[in-house]
């Protein structure tokens, strides 16, 4: 072992010891850059210690069912939770068992109650016909038949457990039988691997909870010369090399990352050298690289994959140190600029250290830094940055700019599981967010605030067509959050579909356009008690008394369902207190000393719909 490496090892265990887990992060990316094989086996032994226990990870249990060798995925893919804020719990099942686990019920699947099921089945355990003696077979009967196989074994799983689950699709043959005739023919391996594959994807999407993991695009990115390990395939079913294990975990925890809500919400973005080439105060307007020749249009490729981020609901925002008019006159004058200042949510352009500017911009838009990316070329910024909030995500620009695209899009971190209305259209959201907070500041009155915003409110049950919504609410919200409980479409689903359950999604327009569907409540009928399971608003419409009109209409829910109380409770974290005095200011009751449980009791009194709301009539299917 190297002495650098010691060194970091006995820094991430003093941090650890002493229940610092930003600063062990921060040294365990280090190590995990340098040494990636080691240093999982490393944090996979320590984070499974007792004493870690306390550790603020957030526990998920994954099944790992696979037609091959996937033991020697669990260090990596360990290491990489860790870096997500995770503790994994890892459920093997045997060697290509997948069929029995799913189809017994009392197999060790279900027994470990797992939060995610990986399917990872490889294509020739599939159909072993379109990697063998594909030309004595018929694909397309084959690929009926695994298709009807796949589809019972999805069903068959969401019917006995509400798992996220993972699928495998399938990489191609590495040699086709028919060589390089193969891409001209209609019926080709590869054309019948594609087929499976769009087979595949459909059994997903029919299924609520289950993704495709494009394990043939991962392949395809490294090069199936680096990815594969014929001798350990035929001697030990471990097909994938070592040296690759880290990238297919790393794919596997965008995955977890996107599920427990860790997927970063903001790019934060230097400009010098970052979205062009060159100092603005000394090379000028005129002078600055960027455009269709190289190394411009590499800067031009970096801009127009950030607008492609801001497309799927990523907010932008600028740190810089400039003058704020030179920028000014960029996104003005600047003809090969793709992003434009409107594109932008919040800005920073003065000459302060980067990291104030990162928490201006946090504040601003109301957002935990941890939500935070930062792309910058200074090695001297970006460790500032890190080195000051160890939870901000921060990516380097290479020297070659041409790299810089992949710098930015290669971890997954903006990855999400759903794409709603909502993300579509967030740019815009901020913007009328901004015109309330204006109108906010020249209202005489908070009453004439709320008056004069016109605010309406649609509540609508959980149902086809906000399931995705509402669960990516519970992965995503954090701050006016009472429980942060997370969960799944399928979850969502099941307690939706639930006649004791009392679910509804909350949509807010105003003066300045449609805010979408910024809150859920969800809460069960228990004894003589509507009992609050999940009560969460978006940061956008915090402040504004819609938690007040939710509670009025749970009143009526409970009384509704024949209930006597409603009942709440607190889960403290460090990032919702705008929720903690939710129940307290709303006249609920302590349940009990010193306990954050809370009730009202509704035959002393209920809730009024505050008289600025117009409540909407409710829009069932």
């Amino acid at each position: 072992m190297q002495a650098d490496e010691r060194t970091l090892r006995a820094e991430i265990l003093a941090a650890l010891d002493a229940g610092d887990l930003p600063r062990a992060l921060l040294r365990s990316d280090t190590l995990r850059a340098a040494a990636p094989a080691s240093h999982a086996r490393f944090l996979r032994r320590e984070l499974a210690r007792p004493e870690r226990a306390s550790l603020p990870l957030r526990p998920l249990r994954v099944a790992l069912l696979s037609s091959f060798s996937t033991e020697f995925l669990h260090d990596p893919l360990c290491a990489a939770a860790f870096h997500d804020g995770l503790r994994l719990e890892i459920h093997q099942a045997g060697f290509a068992t997948y069929r029995q686990e799913i189809l017994d019920p009392a197999s060790g699947l279900y027994a470990s109650r797992p939060d995610v099921v990986v399917l990872a089945v490889e294509g020739r355990s599939w159909l072993p016909a379109l990697y063998s003696g594909f030309l004595a077979s018929e694909a397309a009967p084959a690929i009926d038949a695994a298709a009807a196989e796949l589809r019972t074994l999805l069903e068959t799983l969401r019917s006995r457990s509400d798992a996220t689950v993972l699928v495998f699709n399938a990489a191609p043959p590495v040699w086709a039988e028919l060589g390089v005739l193969d891409a001209t023919v209609e019926r080709g391996q590869r054309a019948a691997t594609a087929a499976w594959n769009d087979r595949l994807r459909d059994a997903c999407r029919a299924v609520k909870g289950a993704y495709v993991v494009d394990y043939a695009a991962l392949v395809a990115r490294h090069g199936w010369r680096n990815w594969y390990d014929d001798r350990m395939a035929l001697y030990a079913a471990a097909p994938v090399a070592a040296p690759m294990l880290p990238a297919l975990a790393d794919e596997l925890a965008k995955f977890l990352r996107a599920l427990a809500g860790r997927a970063r919400k903001c790019l934060v973005v230097d400009l010098d050298n970052t979205l062009w080439g060159g100092v603005l105060g000394e090379d000028g307007v005129s002078g600055i690289r960027l455009g269709p020749q190289y190394p411009g249009n590499a800067y031009v490729a970096l801009q127009e994959a950030i607008l492609a981020l801001r497309r799927r609901g990523v907010i932008l925002a600028i740190a810089s140190k400039n003058n704020p008019a030179d920028v000014d006159e960029v996104f003005a004058r600047h003809a090969a600029m793709v992003l434009k200042r409107e594109h932008f949510a919040a800005a920073e352009i003065h000459w302060n250290p980067k990291g104030g500017s990162i928490a201006a911009i946090a504040k601003r838009l109301n957002i935990g830094l941890e939500h935070i990316a930062f792309l910058d070329d200074n090695p001297v910024e970006c460790e500032h940055v890190r080195s000051t909030f160890p939870m901000v995500a921060v990516i380097q620009v290479p020297e070659r700019p041409e790299e810089a695209v992949r710098a930015l899009l290669e971890r997954g971190l903006f990855d999400t599981l759903s794409f709603s209305d909502e993300d579509r259209r967030r740019g815009a959201l901020y913007e009328q967010r901004d015109a309330a907070e204006a109108l906010r500041v020249s209202s005489a009155s908070v009453e004439e605030f709320y008056g004069s915003l016109d605010m309406e409110v649609l509540f609508a049950p959980v149902q086809a067509d906000n399931l995705e919504r509402s669960a990516q609410l519970t992965q995503k919200t954090n701050q006016f959050n009472a429980t942060t409980l997370r969960y799944t479409e399928a979850q969502v689903a099941e307690r939706a579909a639930d006649p004791s359950w009392a679910c509804a999604t909350v949509r807010v327009k105003d003066r300045f356009g449609d805010n979408g569907i910024v809150g859920l409540s969800m809460a069960r009928a228990e004894g003589e008690d509507l009992v609050i399971d999940t009560f969460l608003l978006s940061c956008r419409v915090i402040g504004r008394t819609i938690e007040t009109a939710m509670l009025a209409r749970l009143c009526e829910d409970a009384r509704r369902l024949g209930a006597r109380g409603l009942r709440g409770r607190i889960v403290p974290t460090a990032k919702n207190a705008p929720a903690r005095d939710l129940y307290e200011r709303h006249g609920f009751a302590r349940a009990a000393e010193g306990a954050d449980e809370w009730r009202l009791d509704l035959a002393k009194g209920s809730i009024a719909y505050p008289p600025w709301l117009r409540i909407a009539a409710e829009v069932t299917v």
